[in-house]
């Protein structure tokens, strides 16, 4: 898996499935209420991954591409989705471990949260 120009060392534990959801409004009216289907889309749609620990290394990586604040292209690579996304880094957090300093190698209970601004499908040859 690649999250811009970094290729992770290992996938997240879990992560949000990048399907497409129902698009759904509702609005209420005077003596009722309306409900608009825009059909299924993805842009939009929020992902978290999440990591139960990582190398404190590819931690400092993440951060870089968080702080530098500009979209990335994150590539689940052909094996777990053809598709690759345009997206918006959120939030990064984790934590250090109990009995950690900042220098240890390791984080803990890790969260990264993207927001899909844009897919691009594979070109089946």
């Amino acid at each position: 898996m690649k999250l811009g120009s970094l290729t992770l060392a290992w996938n997240p534990d879990k992560w949000t499935i990048p399907d497409p959801a129902q698009a759904i409004s509702e609005q209420d009216t005077y003596s009722s209420n309306v409900i608009f289907f825009y059909g299924e889309k993805i842009v939009g749609k929020q992902i978290d991954l999440e990591w139960e620990w990582m190398s404190q290394a590819q931690f400092d990586a993440l951060d870089a591409l968080y702080q530098a604040d500009l979209p990335v292209v994150w590539d689940l690579e052909e094996v777990l989705d053809p598709r690759t996304f345009a997206v918006e880094i959120l939030s990064l957090d984790g934590e250090l471990f109990d009995v950690a300093l900042w220098d240890q190698p390791y984080r803990a209970n890790v969260k990264v949260s993207l927001l899909i601004l844009s897919v691009t499908e594979a070109v089946l040859s």
